[in-house]
């Protein structure tokens, strides 16, 4: 259900995993235990259940809806790219669509044009996300001091990648 779920939200923003799957709605009718029996959670329930990285289902009346932005490392883990769903997500999907991408650069002549032409349309992708509002910002770079001579020579290269993904608002609180 929930990779299913993934992808029916990661569709409606052309692919990107950016944004979170919680608080929308689920295609059931219920929640059970292996046994069959019926699990009817109350809203203070299902997030202890999401304080502790575990995603649930609520129903508060309007329909069945997917809960929760945490991964299983959650709370263990206080890095945000691990414990966030859509950010733990858009990273592995920006990794993976990098590589794929630029799998057909290797074994060219590694020269500056190759180096810029890969930089120029990294950051050219970057940007249109950032544009299109699925990360707050994100560059390419090539740093000079992960790439000695010696590493260029035997056609190692080594580019940086900076992003950052909006985290899930988890709470508004209106103060009057």
């Amino acid at each position: 259900q929930m990779e299913g779920f993934f992808a029916q939200v990661d569709r409606g923003n052309n692919v990107c995993p950016y944004d979170s799957p919680s608080n929308k709605y689920y295609q059931c009718d219920g929640l059970s235990l292996a046994d069959g029996s019926e699990v009817q959670l109350t809203f203070a329930q299902a997030n202890i259940l999401n304080g502790q990285g575990v995603v649930t289902a609520l129903n508060l009346g309007s329909g069945w809806k997917c809960w929760g932005n945490y991964t299983a490392c959650y709370p263990a883990s206080r890095d945000v790219k691990d414990y966030f769903i859509p950010i733990s997500r858009t990273f592995d999907w920006i990794g993976k669509t990098l590589i794929r991408t630029f799998w057909n650069k290797l074994d060219k002549p590694l020269n500056r044009r190759l180096l810029d032409t890969i930089l120029d349309s990294c950051n050219i992708w970057l940007a249109g996300l950032v544009g299109s509002g699925y990360l707050l910002g994100a560059r390419a770079e090539m740093l000079a001091a992960e790439n000695p001579d010696t590493s260029l020579i035997a056609g190692l290269v080594t580019l940086h990648i900076y992003i950052t993904p909006p985290s899930p608002m988890q709470a508004v609180d209106f103060m009057l």
